[in-house]
């Protein structure tokens, strides 16, 4: 399987349901390139990212686990399945290259926890990752962020 870094956007879902419907042990790599380089809604993006988390091969688990974390740190967004498979992987003790699967999986909660909005989050993951608090830097700048890409900081309102 080989992924073009500059494929289309149209061609990277179905990339990525190539390698996923193959069952290929590197379709990590096409969860990865969808999530980082494609601009595709994120339902789209977010049900594959839940196909690679719930394969038999440990790599694709696990690239499936930083394509989750990049989700939430690109999209601030997750839903109840994605939350549910991110638990289940923190349990996850099968070990790839000397880490245990469930180290993934705690990277992938950090990056949720921090970047998804709090009010998303289940109660156990707002607890296990500290994440922005309303009127935190982080909470303004997203604010402001918003407010200038709207034109309301521009004069245009």
């Amino acid at each position: 399987m080989t992924v073009d870094a500059g494929a289309h956007s149209c061609d990277c879902l179905s990339q990525a349901d190539a390698a996923l419907d193959d069952d290929e042990p590197d379709a990590g790599l096409a969860l990865l390139t969808l999530v980082l380089g494609c601009c595709e809604p994120a339902d789209a993006v977010l049900a594959r990212v839940k196909r690679g988390l719930r394969s038999r091969h440990p790599q694709v688990r696990a690239s499936a686990l930083q394509s989750l974390g990049h989700f939430g740190r690109l999209y601030e967004l997750i839903d109840a399945d994605s939350v549910r498979l991110l638990r289940r992987a923190l349990r996850d003790r099968t070990v790839i290259h000397g880490v245990l699967i469930r180290s993934y999986a705690q990277n992938a909660a950090d990056d949720v926890g921090m970047f998804v909005p709090r009010w998303l989050l289940p109660r156990w993951l707002r607890r296990q990752c500290a994440g922005p608090r309303r009127g935190s830097r982080v909470v303004r700048a997203r604010r402001s962020r918003l407010r200038t890409a709207s034109g309301l900081e521009s004069g245009a309102a």
